[in-house]
């Protein structure tokens, strides 16, 4: 059995304005260089073999800090990037709903039926995100433990193909700036069962809103 950490990103800018990133290559604020080190040291007992992380510097900066002393090298793909946005990109949802009437929440309540204008559909984007860590999972010995960093819409398709749940169960799954999700993997076949062990934990994180 490998066993899988998917962890999103700290929080940006761009996150705390309700806008749309996507592929935009928007960097950490303070707060999500504090979540970063919070979920390091939540993970700190964890005892990790490989981590591949988005090219996207938010996903890599929170790798690298999660890593910390570790002597592991990060690989680095654009294949986990989050959900191309397209010309929604830099919009809040407010200004998406004014251009696009009621696209975005179609989205959100049938994310399989959406391609999004000049960007990419949820279809896609898990097809895009899987076909690359899977085969960096089969590339990885039994009994070794991954960390990926990536992004909430990304996870949220990852999460569906490990579970062999329809992408249109994407939104049912919370993602929050840091959440931290544990994935035991047996395979793909029919017979193999994955159990998704840990959800979107952001204990470390909320405790920083308290302070």
């Amino acid at each position: 059995m490998k066993t899988i950490y998917f962890v999103r990103h700290g929080e940006t800018n761009w996150n705390k304005e309700g806008r749309y990133q996507g592929i935009t290559d928007i960097p950490l604020n303070e707060k999500g260089l504090a979540q970063a080190v919070a979920c390091r040291d939540a993970l700190a007992n964890v005892h990790f073999d490989r981590i591949i992380s988005s090219d996207l510097s938010r996903a890599l900066v929170t790798a690298e800090t999660i890593r910390g002393d570790r002597h592991i090298d990060i690989v680095t793909t654009s294949g986990l990037r989050e959900v191309n946005f397209g010309d929604w990109e830099t919009l809040t949802i407010d200004e998406i709903e004014e251009k696009w009437p009621g696209q975005i929440f179609e989205m959100y309540r049938r994310p399989e039926k959406i391609q999004l204008p000049n960007g990419e559909s949820f279809e896609e984007v898990g097809e895009r995100a899987w076909a690359l860590l899977q085969a960096f999972i089969e590339a990885v010995e039994e009994d070794e433990t991954i960390l990926v960093t990536c992004h909430g819409g990304t996870i949220r398709t990852l999460i569906c193909k490990l579970l062999h749940l329809p992408v249109s169960y994407s939104w049912n799954f919370s993602q929050g700036n840091t959440g931290i999700n544990r994935i035991f993997y047996n395979g793909m076949g029919e017979d193999d069962h994955n159990i998704l062990n840990l959800l979107n934990d952001t204990k470390h994180a909320d405790v920083l809103d308290m302070k």
